[in-house]
Parts: structure tokens; sequence; C-alpha cells
């Protein structure tokens, strides 16, 4: 069976996991000031807490997660806050605010902390759908259950988890199948917008790769980090534990390393699509955590439904950290850049005060490999994307805005494409 075809079938298997129709929604003025912090005053109405149903917002929350707005429809990519405190500090937010924000949707890329903390609590609370791996979510509830237990969280009314409550953890892709074998669809926000959601490789060191030889990085956090922006009382206890620190991570178990990523296809205008991949593989080489005796056409293969074969993208929010960064920099990032060819590029998962030196490493390493050399085509500037770099605080809570019915969005690719995948 040819690889189209087998996507074809396992988009239409896939869909049937996935309930549709939005979630219903109580108007509270706590909710409506969750989504006037994340999503700008000026885009939520006042009375209804609704957003502008003509509009695609994005709104960083740190590390690699993002609250979305696609035509009124809110969902969350990943759903971990680095340095969520008790109160608003240096993170100008707290966990209430990303429940009383009642997304209707969770996205998580893999089952490490860094990316599925929080999710379990959030859909417990706000009666959110969680989609990641089928590994993860077992991983998930057994997060709700520690917390439904949890003697602290019980002596907390608003953290307290009622014993009856339950989660809807949606596994995208079948339990340990091959990445780019399959490509699930999630019809929960039909017909607003598309999801599809497909096994990737997650992050790995391979050797240097003699094509592009060492390139060193450059990773010494600004020490003026700490005095500008300091740190008031974390919510994950310390030891002594604190007055209003509670445990709601999702913990270690399975799914840790099962990259998932994540495309959402408006369905209206000119169809603005954001892909999304909080983790990246040694795509050269096939190889990730998840997968360590993947070849080259394992990479090839992700690569090709990536960038040939899903709809284009608009908008790409992709890491710019790898465990493959000391050995290769950034090139499999540029890799994977010039596969997808975005228009925009949205960072993030880089460490703490390092964001400027990633961001010129990332552009560094575009420059590098700008021309062609053995087998790489080259990668020239006028096909580079803008990129919208973020910095952890001072870009957390900026929202870009794109206009779905803007020209700027059209390309004759996408139609087909959306055709075979989103129909």
């Amino acid at each position: 069976m040819k690889f189209a075809q087998l996507a074809r079938t396992v988009v239409a298997t896939a869909a049937v996991l996935a309930t549709t129709g939005a979630m219903a929604q109580v108007t509270t003025p706590d909710m409506i000031k969750a989504r006037q912090k994340v999503f700008g005053v000026e885009n939520v109405n006042a009375s209804t807490g609704a957003l502008k149903k003509d509009l695609v917002i994005f709104s960083w929350l740190g590390h690699n997660t993002g609250a979305v707005s696609m035509h009124g429809r809110i969902f969350l990519i990943d759903s971990y806050i680095a340095r969520l405190e008790t109160t608003p500090g240096r993170t100008p937010f707290v966990i209430k605010d990303i429940v009383d924000l009642k997304p209707e949707g969770i996205f998580v890329g893999h089952g490490h902390g860094d990316h599925a903390d929080n999710a379990a609590f959030i859909a417990a609370k706000a009666g959110t759908k969680l989609y990641m791996s089928p590994e993860a979510c077992g991983t998930a509830q057994t997060a709700l259950t520690r917390m439904k237990n949890d003697p602290f969280m019980k002596a907390d009314p608003w953290f307290a988890i009622p014993e009856s409550t339950t989660i809807e953890c949606n596994g995208m892709t079948t339990a340990g199948s091959v990445p780019a074998t399959e490509v699930a669809r999630v019809r929960q926000f039909d017909p607003q917008v598309c999801v599809l959601a497909y096994r990737a490789l997650h992050s790995t060191s391979v050797a240097t790769d003699p094509d592009w030889g060492y390139r060193p990085v450059i990773d010494t956090p600004d020490p003026n980090d700490a005095k500008w922006f300091p740190v008031g009382t974390r919510l994950t206890p310390s030891n002594p534990r604190l007055a209003g620190q509670q445990d709601i991570r999702q913990g270690s178990g399975p799914g840790g390393v099962d990259q998932i990523n994540y495309v959402f296809v408006s369905r209206l205008g000119y169809n603005f699509t954001i892909h999304a991949n909080v983790s990246i593989g040694a795509l050269k080489e096939g190889i990730g955590s998840n997968f360590r005796n993947g070849t080259p056409a394992d990479g090839q293969r992700l690569l090709t439904l990536a960038g040939q074969q899903l709809p284009k993208t608009d908008l790409l929010f992709t890491t710019l950290d790898s465990g493959n960064i000391e050995n290769n920099g950034w090139r499999d990032h540029v890799i994977w850049t010039e596969a997808i060819r975005p228009k925009v590029l949205s960072t993030g998962h880089v460490p703490v005060a390092t964001a400027m030196q990633y961001f010129s490493g990332f552009k560094d390493q575009l420059a590098f490999m700008e021309q062609p050399r053995n087998n790489w085509p080259g990668f020239p500037m006028k096909d580079w994307p803008r990129i919208h770099n973020h910095t952890d605080p001072t870009d957390i809570l900026k929202p870009q805005i794109y206009n779905s019915g803007d020209p700027a969005w059209a390309d004759p690719q996408k139609a087909g494409r959306i055709a075979q995948y989103c129909s």
C-alpha cells in the first residue's frame, strides 16, 4: 500500500476516536478576565468571553506551550508552564488563569514533565479534552488518581479534585507505531478547524555530521536574569513545603519520549495553518530517543509527510532545543524548517536566559547551510521564514494575531492537501 493511501486510511479510522462538537461554556467573570489576559482585551467580548471569529490568535505561555484561538475555538499546545508560581510574578499568570480560560482541548507533544505537566489537572478542573500519545494518556490517568488522593490538594477547596472526576484522553496514533506511518484526525473542532496528528522523532544525540562538522554551542545564561526577573514562590512543592504550593505535575511513566506533532488547519478564508512540534530528532539519520533503530529512510519519510503531503504550513511553532545541538548545532532545525517551508516560525523550548543565544545560533546555522553541500539541496535566504523569537518572560502573553482571510496565506498547494486529509 502506498503511504498516501495508508495515511488516508488511518485518518478515517482515527477520526472515530475523537468526539465532536464544541464544549458547552458557562460564561463567568473569571473566564472573561482570563481570556482577556491571554488573548488581549481587544480580542475578547467583554460580555460573553467569545473570541473574534475572523482571527487566529497565538499567545505564548512560555517554554513550548501556546494558547491558540482559531476562529473562536480555544486550545493549548502543551500545558507545562515554566516557573509556575503561587501568585503572578516572573510568570505573569497562575494555573487558575489557564483553568479559567476554559480551553476545549490540550494537544501534548510528549509525556515529559516539561510538556505534559498540568494537563490532567486542567482537564479535571475545566473539562478539557486531552490529546497525546496513548502511552502518555495512561500516565495522565495515573497522575489524576494521585492528585485525587493528595492530602494537600484535598485540604484546598480550589485544588481539590472530587473522586468522581474523570478526564477524557484521546490517544493519537497506535501505541508503539512507527513515526510518520499514521495520521490521526481529530474532529472535535469541526467544521472550523481540522486537526491532524502524527508520530515523529524525539530529540537524541548522534555523532557529528561530517558534512557540516562540529559547531560549538554557546549556552551561558544571562547572569542578570535572576536580578531582573526574580522568581517568587514556585507552585511545585519545595522542601520544606511553603504555603500555597501544590503538586499538579504529570510525573514519570510511559509516553515520555513518544513524540506527537500536530497540524491545525483553519477551514475559513485562505486556510491559515499552524504546525507544532515540541521536539526534533536526528532527521538525517532517522533516529530519535523513541526510535533508536531508525534509518535515513525513516527520517526522509517524516520530512516527506510533514513538508510535501500534509497541508502547507503558515506558522511553525517549534523547539529550538535538542539533545543533538552539542554535536551538530542547529542542523536538525534547519533541515526541518527547509522541509516545512513555513511563512512564520515561532520559537520555544530554550534554557532560561539563553533565548538570544539560541536564536543567534539558529540564524547562524541557517546561513551556514544556505548553499548546497553533498546531498543537501541548500536553503536560500529568500525562502527562510520570518522568525518570531520568544524570550521568557518578556514575550509571554504577547498575542500574535493573524487574519485567515488575508491573501498573504494563499497557496495553490493547500486545496488538494486539505481535501485529502480534512474532508
